[in-house]
């Protein structure tokens, strides 16, 4: 018996080398990518062997342990592979093994062991890729560590809540479905759990799969189905690499074939413009002064830090049309600056440059609460508040505030701005606009489209110290512009302010932790993406309609 186990496991592997060299013959000039599927053929193994019940030795406790709960570590382990296909690691094959693992062990689980195992995943995944919330509570919230370890735990435990119903809801209508239709119900239930975590209570959506898929040829369907459409592709992928395992000749290399054609067929899209680019650049200079955050609030060093800013606008006005400062590039309220920013502007608007910068700006004339904003001066026109303000950061959701208030951390008093705010015009070309955590919500960006023809995204991610935000934001942006088909400025304070072209890809950088001056040139765009006329609408629909269906045939069979 044993030896027909390793042989059916020899047919798998061999079955997954001729998926690695395929892979590797289509994409030479993608190591990244080649390397990545050649793993998970590698892990293919791993999956048919996770579920066999071979006992090689005499039990004792501790593998009886395992047996009762190793599921959960399975879990746990297959939750941690998901953040290495996000940046900076960018294993967009581990992400899709990871998801196979756990298909691989919810549609065999009882309700109950589903629920834990959906939960233990998140734990891994969410845990460890947003780990960063620990820095932001600890180093810049000023709580001790013990308080900022509960704090950063139980938001992970709330935000794990959400694989959990996934898999659990999936196993409740999955029963005694074929893998075909199993798979489509999973890949259903998954998008629609990221758009439920991404938008309930305010929303989380950082980290959806969709956006760790700028690295695969599915980036290419991006700008018809937009991110969840793209997540429900990669676990469909995932699926399918599990049915590959659990099934015979020849259905096993039609499953092989279906999991390759869902990985490669985006790239026929791959010369597809859905915009149109302007031949006519125009020049832009992007400040990064990597400013710590203590630095940036201590007030006997505020004047240095305008100083700084002065000395890279003198370098750059006259010189680019556009000049971009990061997210609160000055700390105080305008009141405060008003002769520095007057002479800005009219030495801006001599010159005939645009400049951008972030700013607070009082909700009214007591000064009490303010707008994180964008303000325009010299050739540039209008201003834009931030509308979508990071809980805990940048205000205390209404349930949390008596117990906030109770730990003695200060109260924030940003308010947000309002939607479908005016476009700032740039030399006349209105632009879409977005402030930091506002890069992981795309309908924010839609809402300013046709109209917009190029994106300009400004961040400060000094409150995440040296952490992997940074590289995941830097991913977010390049999502959108290959969404949109727009050309993106991307100012951050601490590193990584980039130019992305219409392509999703980065043309010009400068390195994370450091400071420097960016120059460069963009192209405005007109027109617009499937995605950005439809939305995310499509994708949620065929989600929905699937698990419809699939519950009313279910009880038509059970009656």
């Amino acid at each position: 018996m044993r030896w027909k186990q390793w042989v059916s496991r020899d047919k798998v592997w061999m079955t997954s080398s001729i998926l690695m060299r395929f892979t590797c013959c289509q994409f030479v000039k993608n190591l990244t990518f080649s390397c990545d599927c050649s793993i998970v053929s590698f892990f293919m193994f791993c999956i048919f062997s996770m579920n066999q019940n071979t006992v090689i030795y005499k039990p004792t406790s501790l593998t009886l342990a395992f047996t009762r709960y190793g599921y959960l570590l399975r879990a746990f382990f297959a939750g941690l592979l998901i953040p290495l296909g996000f940046a900076p690691f960018h294993l967009p094959g581990l992400m899709i093994l990871g998801m196979a693992l756990l298909f691989a062990q919810i549609k065999s689980l009882s309700l109950n062991h589903s629920f834990l195992t959906g939960f233990v995943f998140g734990l891994g995944f969410l845990g460890f890729g947003v780990s960063w919330v620990y820095v932001s509570i600890h180093d810049y919230g000023h709580l001790n560590a013990l308080l900022s370890a509960l704090i950063t735990l139980l938001f992970v435990f709330y935000l794990a809540l959400f694989p959990g119903l996934v898999a659990v809801l999936y196993n409740r209508v999955a029963a005694k479905r074929s893998l075909l239709f199993s798979s489509f119900l999973f890949s259903s239930f998954w998008c629609l759990g990221e758009y439920l975590r991404a938008t309930f209570l305010s929303g989380f959506p950082w980290l959806l799969l969709g956006f760790g898929q700028i690295d695969t040829p599915l980036k290419y369907v991006l700008p018809i189905i937009g991110v969840y459409g793209v997540g429900f592709l990669t676990c469909l992928a995932s699926t399918s690499l599990v049915a590959a395992t659990e099934v015979s000749s020849p259905k096993r290399y039609l499953w092989l074939v279906a999991f390759i054609g869902i990985l490669l067929t985006p790239s026929i899209l791959k010369d597809k413009e859905w915009t149109k680019i302007s031949s006519t650049p125009l020049s832009v200079g992007v400040i990064q002064a990597n400013l710590s955050m203590r630095d940036k609030w201590d007030e006997s060093l505020f004047w240095q830090i305008l100083q700084r800013y002065k000395q890279g606008v003198d370098q750059l006005i006259g010189k680019k049309q556009l000049i971009v400062m990061p997210e609160s590039a000055i700390p105080l309220p305008e009141s405060y600056v008003s002769d520095f920013l007057d002479t800005l502007h009219r030495q801006a608007e001599h010159a005939g440059s645009s400049v951008l910068l972030g700013i607070p700006r009082p909700t009214g004339v007591d000064e009490n609460h303010y707008h994180n904003a964008l303000m325009t001066l010299g050739a540039a026109k209008g201003q834009y508040l931030k509308q979508h303000l990071v809980p805990f950061g940048e205000y205390t959701p209404q349930p949390f505030e008596q117990l906030v208030h109770w730990l003695g951390v200060p109260a924030e008093n940003l308010k947000p701005g309002k939607n479908h705010q005016p476009l700032i015009h740039v030399h006349h070309h209105p632009i879409a606009t977005l402030i930091c955590y506002e890069l992981a919500y795309p309908e924010l960006l839609r809402q300013q489209l046709p109209q917009a023809e190029w994106i300009v995204s400004i961040s400060d991610d000094g409150w995440f110290g040296h952490s992997l935000a940074i590289y995941q934001q830097l991913q977010m942006a390049q999502v959108l512009s290959m969404q949109t088909g727009r050309y993106q400025v991307v100012s951050n304070n601490d590193g990584l302010s980039s130019i992305i072209n219409a392509q999703g890809a980065i043309v010009a950088s400068l390195p994370a932790f450091s400071s420097g001056i960016l120059e460069a040139d963009l192209y405005p765009a007109t027109g617009s993406s499937p995605w950005a006329y439809f939305g995310d609408k499509p994708a949620l629909f065929i989600s929905m309609l699937i698990i419809l269906l699939s519950t009313i045939h279910r009880r038509a069979r059970d009656e």
